[in-house]
């Protein structure tokens, strides 16, 4: 990093800086979002609604491995940021090859578990008898590569708090060009399935994992990697502080999980298909508002690092109306054009697919409007080392209440009642939301962490 990038992220104008670094890294995550949301419409229009169902299968598991790696490496990447803006640029050095370390050794021992016990895996994610073989084939080839998709975020994370968003985001679009190119190539040209889906995402990752090395060998870059042998119980920390970025995936997995255990009961594989699409659109969305959030966390942890309470006050208020608007932009496309995004993904599906993924965007609507809110104060609870208000608001908003709504509202409401369980999750989140952020604003915490100093 720069003594001119630094000087811009704690004095520089909040607008500039902070879209400096949103710009690039949202568009950094869509790209990195439309690896998932391209496989899936190629996936869908070219072999079925199927193969569609099966990719959706396998989300939980993907989830858990990602989560592991995100967990780390946001933990690492605030304590990183927070030593940069206290200038102690070796310790922030120690803690990025910590978590690089941690992150890819973890990654590959889940891997190798999952491939070791690949049958029992697909058992316990719900495939049935139709899709079981579909979703062994695709997982298999994405075990092989997945450890390149954690480690390749990790980098990105360390890359943006070193003060060089535009390259992360140059190497996650244009990995995901390369994917969208390797999927019109492998599924549509070569007529490769889901095989050809897996080897398009796999191959993106480790293009992504190899630009992003090039960084940390740069002589601007304050980051070098290295073998530390001390006070390996920062990464303890880094995980604790990390916890609600976890709790975020594991909490998406477990509700994916139920959700298909519930729709494939219920609907039947076109029930899976249905969901699967609706988790494309509250993807595509989210992604643009961890696209926001994770902008937002090194500029809030340098900044509190420095004890700017105003600037982060700021950033966050600038934060939280970007996401409002998208969350608004994509509640104006859902009601105006559904079934035509719909459509986007099941050229080759049946009806009964189409008329419940409208049904469940008729109900689900509703979350756009408070999910982003929501996201956008879990970042900035972890940046400013508050985990356990962040963990709590993950856990409500993507585990506590989805569950518990999925299996009280279809008693009262049937069919209605899991197609709104979303929705009524994100409003109750967010009022606990308010009540946290009443307790913990900019000036308290930065007064108590000068009090604890």
């Amino acid at each position: 990093m720069t003594e001119g990038s630094f000087t811009d992220m704690t004095r520089g104008s909040i607008a500039r800086v902070f879209f400096y670094h949103a710009i690039p890294n949202v568009l950094g995550m869509l790209a990195l979002s439309s690896s998932g949301i391209v496989d899936g419409i190629f996936v869908g229009n070219i072999v079925g609604d199927h193969a569609l169902a099966s990719i959706n299968i396998i989300m939980p598991l993907f989830s858990l491995l990602l989560g592991v790696g995100i967990m780390f490496s946001v933990g690492g990447m605030v304590r990183c940021g927070k030593y940069i803006g206290e200038g102690r640029h070796q310790a922030a050095s120690d803690v990025f090859s910590k978590t690089l370390i941690t992150v890819t050794l973890t990654t590959l021992l889940l891997a190798a578990a999952g491939m070791l016990f690949l049958d029992d895996v697909v058992r316990l994610l719900g495939a049935n008898e139709a899709l079981a073989p579909l979703v062994h084939e695709y997982l298999f080839i994405m075990l092989a590569f997945i450890v390149f998709l954690p480690v390749s975020l990790c980098l990105a994370f360390f890359v943006r708090v070193d003060g060089q968003p535009v390259f992360a985001a140059v190497v996650i679009i244009s990995a995901a060009l390369i994917n969208g190119l390797l999927d019109w190539l492998f599924v549509g040209a070569w007529q490769m399935g889901l095989k050809g889906a897996a080897l398009a995402t796999g191959i993106a990752h480790i293009t992504s994992f190899a630009i992003l090395l090039v960084h940390f060998a740069a002589k601007k870059s304050v980051l070098r990697f290295s073998l530390p042998k001390q006070n390996w119980r920062e990464m303890v920390d880094a995980a604790y502080n990390g916890m609600s970025e976890f709790a975020n995936q594991m909490s998406a997995a477990l509700v994916i999980l139920v959700f298909n255990w519930v729709m494939i009961g219920r609907f039947g594989v076109e029930g899976v298909a249905a969901f699967t699409i609706m988790h494309y659109l509250f993807f595509a969305e989210q992604i643009v508002i961890y696209g926001f959030s994770d902008a937002l966390q090194p500029i809030i942890s340098t900044n509190f690092g420095a004890r700017k309470p105003e600037r982060i006050k700021g950033f966050l208020a600038l934060a939280t109306v970007c996401a409002i608007s998208v969350g608004a932009l994509l509640v104006a496309l859902l009601l105006s054009i559904p079934e035509k995004l719909a459509t986007l993904f099941l050229d080759n599906g049946t009806d009964a697919t189409l008329q419940l993924t409208l049904a469940f965007i008729s109900f689900s609507w509703p979350a756009f409007l408070w999910n982003g809110i929501n996201v956008v104060f879990s970042a900035y609870f972890t940046a400013i080392h508050k985990p356990l208000p962040s963990a709590m608001i993950a856990l409500s908003r993507t585990l506590v209440f989805p569950l518990l709504f999925i299996a009280v509202l279809p008693l009262f409401f049937g069919d209605a009642g899991i197609f709104v369980s979303f929705s009524v999750a994100e409003f109750i989140t967010f009022l606990f939301v308010m009540l946290f952020f009443s307790m913990m604003q900019p000036r308290k915490v930065v007064q108590s962490s000068a009090v604890r100093v």
